[in-house]
């Protein structure tokens, strides 16, 4: 009886956003006199940091400092459409619609700005909130003041809508099930090594680390970025050795009464993570962002299970990796029982054997 130590890893891609004309999402922006910017959509933030990223990509694009920026997802009668936060498309697809109202709105207050200034807009550029002309910053004029214009000089309020939709496949060859279009618009991938120990008398498994490498095309936030990762994976730890719905789910036949009797990973429980992240930039995607929330938890559970087969020898290959499994895996992996015969001068000797335990020898005259 022996707690072993062993290591595997696992490799994922997963797609971001839906397809097939059914995943829309818009934005829509205007600035106020005094220049501070409100930011209306639909999407709704479930920890996943929607409307901090929105935010950000706002500040960036239009080019005022992030604190100018008041998001506004409180009602579907204030905001325009957005289908929902699912296929990790928060980021992908609304923030895409969100840049798209941010360039219109920075093109108008260049238009404005120009008037003021008397310089061509093509000739301008926004920094840190201030409109300045390009080669000549001397010559510029805030954000603000540019506002101020647009209500009291020109009347007009500064306003910018955008709206992100995948066109739908709508050819689809019957031979070989091939689209005109792709499915996905970008495709994120991912690998995870962990390192376990199994005890082989009880089964238990105590993962020890996880080293996580995550291509999230452009990290606009590497804080939360990281934070979906590391969340991710204690969901993913879950999945590989802890929460178990099968064989009752749906049903709540045996099931306990208590939330305390669905085991989900503690504090206690949670490995040292290691976070490495790529950027590979995605053509489609708010400044090459790609999706993270669902793929953050699906790398660990078949690291898991590679690790348990280096450490142990066997293979579990249903989830959850319970300790009742190990023990059957480990006992049906087992040498069997053997039987041998050996004759010597006449008298035949039955060898008995278990496993690789001593031989006993019977005479059998």
């Amino acid at each position: 009886m022996a707690v072993h130590k062993g290591r595997g890893f696992a490799a994922i891609e997963y797609p971001t956003g839906m397809n097939q004309n059914g995943d829309p999402s818009q934005a829509w922006i205007k600035v106020k006199p005094d220049g501070r910017i409100d930011v209306f959509a639909g999407t709704s933030d479930i920890g996943n940091g929607s409307k901090t990223i929105q935010s950000q990509i706002v500040a960036e694009t239009i080019g005022v400092p992030y604190e100018w920026i008041t998001y506004d997802n409180s009602n579907t009668d204030s905001s325009p459409v957005c289908t929902g936060t699912f296929a990790s498309r928060a980021t992908f697809v609304a923030g895409k619609a969100a840049e798209k109202a941010a360039l219109a709105v920075r093109a108008r207050i260049l238009e404005i700005a120009g008037k003021e200034l008397e310089i061509d807009p093509a000739d301008l550029e926004i920094v840190d909130g201030e409109v300045l002309a390009k080669g000549a910053p001397q010559k510029k004029i805030s954000v603000s003041d540019v506002a101020a214009a647009a209500t009291w000089t020109y009347g007009e309020l500064i306003t910018g809508t955008g709206a992100q939709l995948k066109p739908y496949a709508s050819i689809v060859e019957p031979e070989t099930g091939k689209v005109d279009l792709s499915p996905h618009s970008a495709i994120s991938y991912a690998s995870c090594a962990a390192e376990v120990e199994v005890d082989d008398e009880t089964g238990i498994i105590t993962v020890l680390r996880l080293w996580q490498c995550y291509d999230v095309g452009k990290s606009i936030n590497p804080t939360l970025v990281e934070g979906q990762i590391e969340g991710g994976a204690m969901q993913g730890l879950g999945l590989g050795i802890l929460e178990n719905c099968y064989p009752y789910y749906p049903s709540v036949e045996h099931r306990g009464g208590e939330f305390g009797s669905y085991l989900t990973p503690g504090m206690e429980d949670m490995p040292q993570i290691d976070t490495i992240i790529i950027e590979n930039p995605s053509a489609d995607g708010p400044y090459g962002a790609k999706g993270i929330g669902e793929m953050a938890n699906n790398a660990q559970p078949p690291a898991i299970a590679s690790a348990v087969f280096d450490a142990v020898g066997v293979w579990v290959t249903e989830l959850p990796i319970t300790p009742e499994r190990v023990l059957r895996a480990l006992e049906a992996n087992a040498e069997p029982r053997r039987i041998g015969k050996l004759v010597i001068f006449d008298e035949e000797l039955s060898i008995n054997t278990v496993g690789n335990g001593p031989v006993k020898l019977e005479v059998l005259v």
